[in-house]
C-alpha cells in the first residue's frame, strides 16, 4: 500500500509538472519579446507622425506658430525690461527673423542687446512679413545687415516699432503667412493696447 501510494505521488507529481511545463512552453512562444513591441512602437510612432504631417497639424504651421508666440513673449518682457530701466526697447525686423535694440541715452543711438533673451532670432521656416505702423505700410529691408550699422546710408540703425519706457507700445500690427500662405498669423494691439495674436488657418 505505501509503495502504491509512492508511486501515485509521484506519477501526479510528473503530471503536474508537465503541466506546468507546458503552460510555460505556451506562454513562451504566444508572448511578444521586448524588442518586437519597441519595433511596433516605433512603427505606430511613425506612421502617426506622417499622418500628422498629411494634415498639417505639426511642421511648417506649428513651426511658424511657436515662431510668432515666441515673438509676443519676448515683446511682453521687452515691455517689463522698459520700464524697469526707464529706456526704450524696439524690434528691428530682418529679412529671415528680428532682433530687439535698446536705446543708449548717453551715446543717444540705438544698439543691438548684448542680453541673449533679446539676441537676434531666425524664422524656423521661411515667411512673408508685413508691417504696417500708425496705420501705414512699412517697406522692410531685403537684405540682412553685417553688422549694427546701416552699411548703404552709414546711419545708425533704428528699430521699426518698439515700446517705451511707460510701457506702452508703438501703434503696430505685425502680419506672418508661411509660406505657401496656409496659415496667417496676426500681432498687434487691441483697443486696450495690450498685444494680441491672431491666427487665421487657410481653409
Amino acid at each position: 500500500m505505501r509503495t502504491t501510494s509512492a508511486i501515485g505521488r509521484s506519477a501526479s507529481e510528473l503530471e503536474r509538472r508537465t503541466a506546468v511545463n507546458r503552460l510555460a512552453v505556451r506562454s513562451s512562444t504566444g508572448g511578444f519579446t521586448l524588442v518586437e513591441v519597441m519595433v511596433v512602437l516605433v512603427i505606430i510612432a511613425l506612421i502617426t507622425g506622417s499622418a500628422l504631417l498629411s494634415f498639417g497639424l505639426v511642421g511648417g504651421a506649428s513651426g511658424a506658430s511657436r515662431d510668432v508666440e515666441r515673438l509676443q513673449s519676448r515683446l511682453l518682457a521687452a515691455r517689463e525690461r522698459a520700464e524697469l530701466e526707464n529706456r526704450d526697447y524696439g524690434v528691428r525686423l530682418l529679412p529671415d527673423g528680428y532682433e530687439f535694440l535698446i536705446f543708449d541715452p548717453l551715446a543717444r543711438r540705438w544698439l543691438t542687446s548684448d542680453d541673449r533673451s533679446f539676441g537676434t532670432v531666425r524664422w524656423s521656416l521661411p515667411l512673408a512679413v508685413e508691417l504696417d505702423v500708425d496705420g501705414r505700410r512699412v517697406v522692410l529691408r531685403q537684405q540682412a545687415p553685417d553688422d549694427a550699422v546701416d552699411t548703404a546710408s552709414a546711419a545708425p540703425v533704428a528699430p521699426d516699432f518698439g515700446v517705451d519706457p511707460s510701457g506702452e507700445f508703438t501703434a503696430f500690427e505685425l502680419r506672418l503667412a508661411t509660406l505657401p500662405p496656409a496659415t496667417r498669423y496676426r500681432l498687434g494691439l487691441d483697443d486696450a493696447g495690450e498685444l494680441r495674436l491672431q491666427e487665421e488657418r487657410a481653409q
